[in-house]
């Protein structure tokens, strides 16, 4: 391969160099005299918007002053010398009138203030504009033309005087060019080169601040006519009727269309630009001469030094001894420096790469421990938190039966006690999805039953707020789920819907079968979505937009457990908005399953046709919390079940022993037993060997409901517990 010296690349680097920097320098003086060519369009453009502005003010003014006249009792009394009077006072406040003259229907002239009232007076000028004003009884700005007694050029502005529906005169402003022309004045002076002009809805000249004696009445150039009639404003590049190029800009004014023009000589504009393009290119010119004899300069002083570093590497190489030599480059000093280092360095950062790792799985092992202290303290927790929940919802629910207490207070109790207990399973349900400890029972489920189940689940919130639900799903879709899991998405979508449409509002659940698919929508009326947060509303803690009373309540859980368990199931979750106060829409998708036998008969459910019936015998409760032992076994015995109660496990086994129940209530966390093992007592125990065991604890893992299958439990509640549930379960079917 072939190899050029440092000093051949830093000349080709500076020759490299040169090449852009005359490409930008040459962009850059395209771009100052693009720049300040499109600021000075933009200011004549301004200036331009100005002037029509003005012109309409002005004329605007004249069309307002003539309509004050035209209302004059004296036009509708027909006193024409009381109105010559109104008519003179009222000329003498106006500084561009020339004269205002009153003609009648026919266009005969009967008043003018150029003459003295009562003189034999001719036709009226500019037929057109004066028969335009009568057809449409609207005020007309006429068109340029030369007076008829002054014989200056001049313009009419017409009001027609209407009484009973009719126009009974016409009221016409003679405003001269000249006066005119002190409009434009008005406008404060950009440049002295600047010229300004107004030209009327022909194209005609109307006034000029420069030589308008000159160009007055005459008609505009061709391409300025073009322009105008293609838009009403812009900018272009032109000769003028003088013959120069200039550079102009004009714009229509609205009311009176007329059309208001500034123009600057071309060599104005573009000769400051020539001359900063000549002075960029000199200065480019010497900046690169001069940053091309500092880089030869340099290029020397640095090949020097690096031929240094090259021999005191090969000495380090060799095993010599490192001779420590200087150089003025900064940059080669640290190199010869580092090169003395090299071999310490190194193994110094062996030595902390092996301290690293070390801390790396201390801290893993760690962070592990804490993770696994925090997942038992979040079971602990929910078992702590149900554990009191258990009886207070039970009391609540056994006053209900009896019929005690305030209604009202009673159900805002229960409101609240529920809604704690969803916070405590979202909390605990988050727990073990993020560690994927969840186990999906999958069967073959009909969506109409999950729906039904969700339904049931949130008819207190839904009550509460007094929504109106549409249920569309038809019986027979099925899908292979844990019917308990489909049963917590949906209803945690209902829940979000019903928290954030205001109360009354409209809730639809569909579920249809779409290209081998089942597809379930929850669609709500509700606040809406904002476009930033759709991503983001299956994020764990995230919410929508929520007031300081945050009245809706929740953790930001429900729809990350939602979106969660779909994914378990095979599917997909999405949500769509149109934006803030529009509703929101969920959709869940799930694999059809595939066409087989019929669906079994749910646990706990009778077939049809048969009747279901308690189950003839006793209850035992086993719960070491009095109050929930209280209140479970007053329940029971409200529903006219026969029930014993024990606090312990030992209390439970000698109760069993003599009492015989056909049933039992157990709790797991009890002091001189877990209730899982008492399970297993129980069923070694002859004498109630076919008991029904039931358990009601504040654990709700998946782990304690296996324990507790194995431990030979036939159902499994979690604290707080609806009694009608416990109810069922202790129902069998009789033939």
């Amino acid at each position: 391969m072939k190899t050029l010296s440092l000093r051949t690349y830093l000349l080709l680097l500076v020759l490299g160099t040169m090449v852009p920097v005359l490409i930008v320098a040459a962009m850059l003086v395209r771009r100052v005299v693009a720049d300040n060519r499109d600021a000075i369009e933009r200011r004549l453009l301004e200036t331009a918007r100005g002037e029509a502005a003005l012109v309409d003010a002005e004329l605007g003014g004249s069309i307002r002053a003539l309509q004050g006249l035209a209302q004059s009792d004296h036009l509708t009394n027909r006193d024409l010398e009381s109105f010559y009077g109104q008519a003179q006072r009222l000329l003498a406040t106006q500084t561009t009138w020339g004269s205002l003259t009153l003609a009648n229907a026919e266009g005969r002239q009967v008043a003018t203030t150029q003459l003295p009232l009562g003189q034999p007076l001719p036709m009226v000028a500019d037929r057109e504009s004066f028969q335009r004003a009568i057809a449409t009884k609207e005020p007309v700005i006429g068109n340029l033309r030369v007076g008829q007694i002054t014989r200056q050029h001049g313009f009419s502005v017409r009001v027609p005087v209407v009484r009973g529906g009719q126009v009974t005169y016409v009221l016409s402003a003679w405003i001269t060019s000249p006066a005119f022309s002190n409009v434009l004045r008005r406008q404060p002076a950009v440049s002295d080169e600047w010229s300004r002009g107004v030209t009327d809805a022909d194209g005609v000249v109307v006034a000029r601040s420069r030589e308008a004696d000159r160009f007055v009445g005459q008609k505009s150039t061709a391409s300025f006519l073009a322009r105008t009639a293609s838009g009403d404003e812009g900018v272009y590049r032109n000769v003028a009727l003088d013959g120069t190029l200039v550079h102009s800009a004009f714009s229509r004014a609205p009311l009176s269309r007329w059309v208001a023009g500034v123009a600057v000589p071309a060599d104005v504009i573009e000769a400051p630009f020539r001359q900063s393009m000549i002075a960029l290119t000199i200065v480019t010119v010497l900046l690169l001469g001069a940053g091309g004899g500092a880089a030869f300069a340099i290029s020397h002083r640095i090949e020097h030094d690096m031929a240094l570093s090259t021999a005191e590497a090969d000495r380090i190489a060799s095993g010599e001894p490192s001779s420590h030599p200087r150089s003025r480059v900064a940059e080669v000093q640290r190199l010869l420096d580092a090169l003395s280092r090299s071999s310490a360095l190194l193994q110094t950062r062996e030595r902390e790469r092996d301290e690293q790792v070390e801390r790396a799985d201390a801290a893993r092992a760690t962070a592990e421990a804490a993770d696994r202290a925090k997942d038992e303290f979040l079971a602990m927790l929910g078992h702590e938190l149900r554990n009191p929940l258990a009886p207070a919802l039970t009391a609540l629910q056994l006053m209900k039966i009896r019929g005690g207490g305030d209604s009202r207070e009673r159900d805002v109790v229960e409101r609240q006690i529920r809604h704690l207990s969803r916070l405590v399973d979202d909390l605990l349900d988050v727990s073990r999805l993020r560690r994927g400890t969840i186990e999906l029972r999958r069967e073959r489920v009909d969506v109409a039953d999950a729906v039904a189940r969700a339904v049931e689940m949130t008819a207190p919130l839904f009550n509460d707020r007094q929504h109106h639900l549409e249920i569309d799903v038809a019986g027979g879709i099925i899908v292979e789920a844990d019917r308990t899991r489909l049963a917590q998405v949906l209803s945690n979508l209902l829940t979000n819907a019903a928290k954030y449409t205001d109360p009354r509002g409209k809730i639809a659940i569909r579920a249809r079968i779409e290209q081998g698919q089942v597809v379930i929508e929850v669609q709500d009326n509700g606040i809406g979505i904002i476009a930033d947060l759709v991503p983001h509303v299956f994020d764990l803690f995230v919410q929508g937009a929520r007031g300081l009373d945050r009245r809706e309540g929740g953790l930001g859980l429900g729809l990350a457990v939602a979106r969660t368990l779909v994914t378990l199931h095979g599917g997909t979750i999405d949500a769509k908005s149109d934006g803030p106060h529009t509703g929101s829409t969920f959709t869940v998708r799930l694999p059809l399953a595939a066409i087989a036998e019929p669906l079994p008969i749910e646990p706990g459910h009778a077939p049809a046709g048969r009747d279901v019936m308690p189950r003839v015998g006793r209850v035992m409760v086993v719960d070491d919390n009095a109050d929930a032992l209280e209140m479970l076994t007053s329940a029971l015995q409200s529903a006219g079940i026969e029930v014993a109660g024990a606090a312990t496990a030992g209390e439970a086994l000698r109760l069993a022993g003599t009492w015989r129940p056909t049933a039992a209530v157990l709790d797991i966390g009890l002091p001189d037993m877990s209730g899982f093992d008492l399970a297993r007592a129980l069923r070694a125990m002859p004498a109630v060997a076919g008991v029904r065991l039931i358990a009601l604890t504040g654990y709700g893992r998946e782990q304690d409901f296996a324990t507790a299958r194995a431990a030979g439990f036939d159902q499994y509640f979690v604290k707080p517990m609806e009694v009608d549930a416990l109810l069922e379960a202790l129902r069998v079917p009789v033939v």
